[in-house]
């Protein structure tokens, strides 16, 4: 099965980062499918307007809503052109421009329940939607936490391939990692870090392996999380994640360091300085003890730009 990632495009040239991001990080996986799709706010008042479907919406919509949309349809047309002539492949690539029936975020997670893509890319302009889904104060919540749609957000211009991940000893650094791996299990390019923090707020919370049965097996359980000092097991899980993959171990480092305050700190602070391109987080669920995660994610995307961002909840 290869990847399939929803591109999230609108009317504006922000587009370019995301193409310049994927560019830099995936031109190089021909199997990777992606769909950019263009969703144009609806705002008529119409009851019931959630089922019906584009031919009927478009029989209703006013001239200004129209104008919107000829627009946009022209503009990814423009789009997919961009992609082609970055080195992505026709078959690669399938576009859709339609109208908003139930707000966007509402419509990224219905594409999301048809197709079951494996990420969706979304650029910083759009952060609105984004914090309320972090923060779970509107339906947009439903897109990761219930959906656990893992979420790219690109901030800005990235000019490395280099990834920084973040690692502890719970079920979502574990998932984390297992979509970066099934991502990346191709990549000719990119380079892996992994970075535990050890700073005097960071968490030592250790997952039960029983929780962890249903998805990884009681054998590959008791064989990769029995853990290298103390019962952690923070990097070598990661790594046999990574290597069951494909993807190789000689691209991939450790990084641990027992300096700051709290986590989200020691984050920013490799990604400045260090130069990484993305960083790759888990998010605890609400049923899960507290970890290095708690408000990290929030922390580190309102302090670093030109990088891309991926959040797994």
């Amino acid at each position: 099965m290869n990847p399939n990632i929803l591109v999230a495009i609108d009317s504006s040239n922000y587009y370019q980062n995301i193409l310049h991001y994927l560019q830099l990080l995936l031109l190089k996986q021909p199997a990777i499918q992606f769909k950019l799709l263009s969703i144009v706010p609806c705002h008529m008042s119409l009851a019931g307007k959630e089922w019906l479907d584009q031919q009927e919406l478009m029989s209703v919509i006013d001239a200004s809503t129209r104008k919107k949309f000829n627009e946009c349809t022209n503009h990814l047309h423009y789009v997919k052109q961009k992609f082609l002539e970055s080195g992505f492949r026709e078959e690669q690539l399938e576009t859709e421009v339609r109208l908003s029936k139930a707000g966007i975020a509402a419509d990224l997670v219905n594409e999301e329940q048809k197709k079951m893509y494996d990420a969706v890319v979304i650029g910083k302009k759009d952060l609105s939607v984004i914090e309320r889904m972090i923060v779970g104060s509107t339906s947009t919540d439903v897109l990761i936490k219930n959906h656990g749609l893992p979420v790219w957000i690109i901030n800005g211009t990235v000019q490395s391939p280099r990834i920084l991940v973040p690692v502890d000893c719970t079920a979502h650094t574990l998932n984390a990692v297992d979509h970066l791996a099934f991502i990346l299990k191709d990549n000719p390019v990119a380079e892996i870090t992994l970075f535990h923090s050890r700073s005097l707020f960071a968490s030592e919370y250790i997952t039960p392996s029983e929780q962890l049965y249903d998805k990884w097996g009681k054998d590959w359980c008791d064989k990769h999380l029995q853990g290298e000092k103390e019962g952690h097991f923070h990097f070598s899980a990661a790594e046999q994640i990574l290597k069951e993959a494909g993807f190789p171990l000689e691209r991939v480092t450790r990084l641990e360091t027992h300096e700051g305050i709290e986590p989200g700190q020691q984050i920013v602070k490799h990604v400045k300085h260090d130069k990484f391109g993305t960083i790759v987080m888990g998010r605890r669920h609400k049923d899960v003890g507290k970890g290095i995660f708690q408000g990290v994610s929030d922390r580190v995307l309102a302090n670093v730009s030109d990088v891309a961002i991926w959040i797994l909840g």
